[in-house]
């Protein structure tokens, strides 16, 4: 029974390890992306464009296609691990668009800085959320519904009220609504294993894990670079 004990523990550990080591490269993916389409000039002002001329259209595709990005990795996973793979890069460069304002607006020793500043809060809040012993699947229904309710208050402020107040607000509450995210998420990865580990595709498992943990740290940065980041 012991040895079972630790045959678990260690497939455990070797799963955790994954997952963050895919959340660490998709997130690199993600800046370098966003960089790459900054600097083209020509595809960053035609992005802007189009966000601006269609607004509505704009916010509806850059929530629609992550979630269904998202939603095509989850049903692969158990299939196949390449096109989970294909699926993760897609969900990482369609998001990326979203990061492609922030190498016009700030500059870069505050990219670097907020990034920085990101990783330390997620690590944080990732080993809370792993460590302990409080279930924290309670947490579920009263996340999703904050995380529905940022959104419409977000939607509004875009297309109506263009308060900075509100937007600031909003961040705020985005800060605090992901760093909880991101505890439960990590937390979640100990259920996603249970609940996997005799499959023979862990590593496709491992990156279906990785993509919320991904959203969260976005998120997290990108709220935290509009209330704290130096303009450009």
């Amino acid at each position: 029974m012991q040895s079972v004990d630790k045959v678990r523990t260690s497939g455990l550990a070797r799963f955790t390890s994954l997952v963050y080591l895919y959340t660490g490269l998709g997130i690199a993916l993600w800046t370098i992306s966003a960089q790459l389409i900054a600097n083209n000039k020509a595809l960053s002002m035609a992005i802007f464009q189009g966000m601006a001329q269609h607004r509505i259209i704009s916010m509806i595709l850059m929530i629609g296609i992550p979630i269904a990005f998202i939603s095509l990795c989850s049903r692969l996973a158990t299939r196949s691990y390449f096109l989970t793979f294909l699926s993760y890069i897609g969900f990482i460069v369609t998001l990326s668009v979203i990061g492609v304002p922030v190498f016009y607006l700030y500059s870069a020793r505050s990219i670097v800085q907020t990034l920085a500043v990101t990783a330390g809060a997620f690590v944080v809040s990732a080993v809370i959320g792993f460590i302990t012993k409080k279930d924290l699947t309670s947490w579920s229904r009263t996340l999703f519904t904050a995380l529905i309710a940022v959104i419409v208050v977000e939607l509004l402020n875009g297309l109506i009220f263009h308060s900075s107040a509100m937007m600031m607000i909003t961040s705020a509450v985005i800060i605090v609504l992901f760093l909880f995210y991101i505890a439960f998420d990590s937390q979640n990865i100990k259920r996603i294993y249970q609940n996997y580990s005799d499959s023979e595709s862990l590593g496709a498992i491992a990156l279906v894990a990785s993509v919320n943990l991904v959203l969260d740290f976005i998120n997290l940065f990108m709220s935290i670079i509009q209330i704290f980041g130096n303009n450009n």
